[in-house]
């Protein structure tokens, strides 16, 4: 068993997953937990690997902090307990990819590639509201953490606003974007962007408010900064 687990993870070294993966996980997944994964999540290509990315990904980012701590590995146990029936002896095989993600600490790229690949891109939002479940359990969102779950939803290929509306949920407030900065949607037209732009350009410039006193001033001052580099981004974003 042992031998099919460490091939099984060779993705995870950068290794193919091939067969062996489907193997590895013949452990874990029988016919009937396979009938409930079908009923459960529809349209998946490879079930093998989409347990082994879902315990990968919440581990990887759960790891921004540290080790994976008790109650994180609880949170990745809950979602295979109370959504796949997994049993104690299964949740053997997530812990095992828990522990393997923590000692190769592997770039999240590949894993999600293989992710939207085995999903057929279904699922994303699923995903990424898993990672945030497993972060918060610890406590507050840090920067680091939020930089990671930004990297996680556009590597998933979501949308700000899906992306606000999953941290919505956890009563967190609203996702900062180069959108939101500018107070427009992300499906404005290029137009609609510079004009936007220009304006708030306009109203935060340090000759305009600089009559306002310091403190007023500086505030201006740093809005404005943010203003210019939201623009940056989305002139990268969208080829303005």
């Amino acid at each position: 068993m042992s031998w099919m687990f460490g091939a099984g993870m060779g993705f995870l070294r950068g290794g193919p997953m091939g067969a062996v993966v489907g193997g590895a996980l013949q452990y874990v997944i029988t016919q009937k937990l396979q009938q409930k994964i079908r009923q459960s999540l529809p349209g998946l290509d490879d079930q093998a690997v989409f347990v082994t990315c879902v315990a990968a990904v919440m581990s990887k980012t759960a790891m921004v902090q540290g080790p994976v701590t008790v109650r994180a590995r609880k949170v990745v146990h809950n979602f295979f307990r109370k959504n796949l029936n997994y049993s104690s002896s299964e949740l053997d095989f997530i812990n095992k990819v828990i522990d393997e993600t923590q000692r190769v600490n592997p770039d999240l790229e590949p894993i999600v590639v293989q992710y939207r690949k085995a999903c057929r891109n279904h699922y994303t939002s699923l995903l990424l509201a898993l990672a945030y479940q497993v972060v918060l359990v610890d406590g507050e969102l840090s920067d680091d953490l939020q930089k990671e779950l930004n990297r996680l939803s556009t590597l998933l290929g979501l949308s700000y606003e899906n992306h606000d509306g999953i941290r919505r949920k956890y009563c967190l407030e609203a996702l900062r974007t180069p959108y939101t900065v500018l107070g427009i949607s992300s499906s404005a037209s290029a137009e609609e962007i510079k004009k936007a732009y220009r304006q708030m350009v306009r109203n935060y410039h340090p000759d305009r408010v600089s009559h306002l006193g310091e403190e007023h001033a500086q505030e201006a001052h740093l809005r404005f900064l943010e203003i210019m580099e939201a623009y940056q981004e989305l002139e990268k974003i969208r080829e303005l």
